[in-house]
């Protein structure tokens, strides 16, 4: 018997950050049944794929919350567990912001406190708050790291206004301690108040992560009209099952893939392909769930249901690509997971040094300062502080940037994907040429618009756009038939005037001369055809439209050391047209969101660091796959929510001027780090009273913690000159 493997989405509480998502898995490696798990920290969600007959619901259920995660939900279906994210992500968002406010305020306090004249205990009592109340969910985190043997951000910042708030209560209970120096209660204060401010911004965006879902969702066939022997019944869509014989009406969505059986039409594919040119339906022709069928009725045999639709496909792909994204933040938890013990251990061996030799005093004073002077303030701002300002200016040129794990990509990428329609192209069907036979284009285009002027096919809407530019007047019809999939016939003033495609024009009995007819076979773009009372007129080319920033903006991503590629669900010899009037090399045509999804995969498996670039539904899986998604605003909201980065003017120039700005936030957060612990590795030994014997410099405990500050004040500064920074659009 076959090995049967299961998949399930589980929404969890107790993640979060990328060493919390690293212990998990850890914790479920070598897990009898578990064969593959993944970790979407932004929302939360554990993707597993496991062996019912090794390891059950229940028993998977027990092993993660044995490792202190708690378990929201269990299924195989991203509609199910969609909302539970949601509502938990919102949930983080909200309490992560009402502690921000709660330290604000107490803060505030405390730097009024000699203003309205506060008594120490009340001063102690507000700070008090400030570390136990304000800064529990960061002794939560130390609590959870101890009990798994390892460190992370939770612990530093626990750490370090506990040994703040502990070192202020002796020196109030025992004065000496302090040097004869107050106590600086504002510095916990505002220590807390800094992270809380950081967790608030990064809860925000993990609040986010599963709105894009959550639409997606909202799209999806809610009903469907089920062909019976007793006729037709409404039915769910859940209800519909393969080999069920599905009724489609004009204006309806299709509920499920399947082949059409009857009926000629034509669907909008837009949602899933990007295509704004109908696709055609006709006995024999594949229909997709999440697509609009337009104009005609037709009927089709379900062979993909459910989950197994294309629409709830391209759910599962956009929640599960969005596993692979990892923050930045991740590179300050990997050495904060060494720098912890090693402060710990400079702190007890120097008290213990000093302890030897100086008394219990001065043992103390010396433990005290090294962990005052090595207190991650710096640290913890060199992100947030720098994300902040740089994102503002990012949101100053049109650049809102969503996501932050891309700054550890963004230096390294070597490779951008386009997709075509709608992000190379304007995204909107015009009418580009008319090439007439026997008759002018303005009397060509007079004709057309009034046969046209009924229709609500985008053909139509495109002859009706260009006609209102040319000042040209539709004229009433007094018939008019639409054949779907083919054209349509109107009658004005007597005459017979027919459009449509060359099928539609052979059926007729149309002829075509061969001079017209070699151009037709030849074009690349969808063509409409017209006649007056069965008498060849001439035909039209339709098409979408080059950005005219694209040509500029691959010459600048050249220059950049970045490739660009091609990859769109339109036709090859469209997409092949595009590639050579750009100048790109490498192409991809006729693909959908799983095929994008897989080239984007294939570019990265052969090393390259990939960015993609797109605008709709379709590219949402590409898009959470890729290194870094950047999209337009003029996109889909899906497409918007999956990327990392959104252009708010539109202007594909801005990817160029995304990529310049991010680069310059990674490079300015280096800085900030590198300064934080270059700041250590200086200070600690003077805190330890390692130049003491040659020097006679101690640091005193009010010393490193005015050190400390001093070092957070660099960073600031440091990041805000990312508000003087100028960047080339390259438009």
């Amino acid at each position: 018997m076959a090995k049967k493997t299961l998949k399930a989405v589980i929404p969890l509480s107790g993640i979060h950050c990328a060493a919390c998502s690293a212990r998990l898995l850890k914790g479920l490696e070598g897990t009898a049944g578990i064969e593959e798990s993944t970790v979407n920290t932004a929302s939360q969600t554990l993707f597993v794929s496991y062996d019912p007959g090794k390891i059950s619901r229940e028993e998977l259920t027990k092993k993660i919350e044995s490792l202190d995660f708690g378990v929201l939900a269990f299924s195989a279906s991203p509609a199910e567990t969609t909302k539970i994210v949601s509502a938990q992500a919102k949930k983080n968002a909200a309490e992560a912001f009402y502690r921000f406010i709660l330290s604000l305020i107490l803060t505030l306090i405390l730097l009024s406190a000699d203003r309205f004249s506060f008594s120490q205990y009340t001063v102690l009592f507000f700070a008090f708050l400030i570390w136990g109340a304000a800064g529990l969910d960061f002794h939560r985190g130390l609590i959870r790291a101890v009990k798994a043997g390892s460190a992370d951000m939770n612990t530093l910042v626990s750490m370090s206004t506990s040994v703040i708030f502990f070192y202020g209560l002796a020196s109030f209970i025992y004065p000496p301690l302090s040097g004869g120096q107050k106590t600086h209660w504002t510095d916990l204060g505002m220590l807390v108040t800094f992270i809380n401010f950081g967790r608030w911004l990064e809860s925000r965006y993990k609040s986010k992560a599963g709105e894009a879902l959550e639409k997606l969702i909202k799209m999806s066939p809610k009903f469907a009209r089920k062909k019976t022997a007793k006729g037709e019944e409404t039915v769910t869509a859940e209800e519909i099952g393969p080999g069920d014989c599905i009724v489609i009406r004009p204006g309806e969505q299709i509920p499920a893939d399947g082949t059409v059986t009857k009926g000629f039409s034509s669907a909008d594919e837009s949602l899933l392909t990007g295509e704004t040119t109908p696709a055609d339906k006709e006995p024999g022709a594949k229909v997709y769930a999440g697509s609009f069928n337009l104009h005609g009725s037709i009927e089709f045999t379900a062979e993909k249901t459910g989950e197994d639709a294309s629409i709830m496909r391209l759910a599962r792909a956009v929640q599960e690509g969005q596993s692979g994204k990892n923050a930045i933040q991740n590179m300050t938890d990997r050495i904060s997971g060494y720098f912890v013990p090693a402060v710990m251990a400079a702190a007890l061996l120097s008290g213990a040094v000093w302890l030897y030799y100086g008394g219990l005093f001065s043992a103390v004073k010396v433990f005290a300062a090294v962990l005052a002077v090595a207190c991650p303030c710096a640290m913890g701002l060199a992100v947030p502080m720098a994300v902040a300002v740089g994102f503002s200016k990012a949101a100053s040129y049109g650049v809102l940037i969503r996501n932050t794990g891309l700054l550890d990509r963004i230096p390294e990428a070597d490779t951008v994907i386009f997709d075509k329609t709608g992000t190379l192209t304007e995204g909107k069907l015009r009418l580009l040429n008319i090439n007439t036979w026997n008759i002018d284009k303005r009397n060509f285009l007079s004709l057309l618009v009034s046969a046209e002027n009924r229709s609500e096919h985008p053909f139509a809407k495109a002859v009706k756009t260009a006609a209102t530019e040319q000042h040209i007047v539709s004229r009433e019809v007094s018939a008019f038939t639409a054949f779907p999939g083919l054209g349509i016939k109107a009658s004005l003033y007597g005459r017979e005037i027919t459009a449509g495609n060359e099928v539609f024009f052979r059926k007729e009995n149309i002829e075509i001369p061969d001079e017209h007819a070699f151009s037709i076979q030849k074009s690349s773009r969808p063509i409409l055809l017209l006649a007056e009372n069965k008498i060849y007129k001439g035909y039209a080319e339709l098409g979408d439209t080059l950005r005219p920033d694209v040509l500029g903006t691959i010459a600048d991503l050249r220059a950049m050391g970045i490739e660009p590629v091609i990859a769109s669900g339109d036709r090859k010899p469209s997409v092949k047209e595009m590639a050579e009037e750009t100048g790109v090399k490498d192409y991809y045509a006729g693909v959908f969101p799983e095929d994008k999804k897989n080239i984007v995969q294939r570019y990265k498996a052969l090393g390259h660091k990939v960015i993609m670039v797109g605008d709709g539904f379709n590219d949402a899986p590409a898009l959470t796959v890729a290194d870094i998604g950047i999209t337009l605003r003029s996109g889909t909201e899906l497409a918007a929510e999956a990327g990392d980065i959104t252009l708010m003017n539109n202007n594909i120039a801005s990817v160029v001027t995304a990529l310049r700005i991010t680069r310059a936030i990674k490079k300015i957060i280096i800085e900030n780090l590198v300064w934080a612990f270059v700041y250590n590795i200086l200070l600690i030994p003077a805190a330890a009273g390692l130049f003491y014997p040659f020097w006679g410099i101690l640091l005193p405990p009010q010393w490193a913690g005015a050190a400390m500050g001093l070092s957070s004040v660099s960073v600031v500064m440091n990041s805000l000159r990312l508000r003087k920074l100028k960047v080339k659009t390259g438009a």
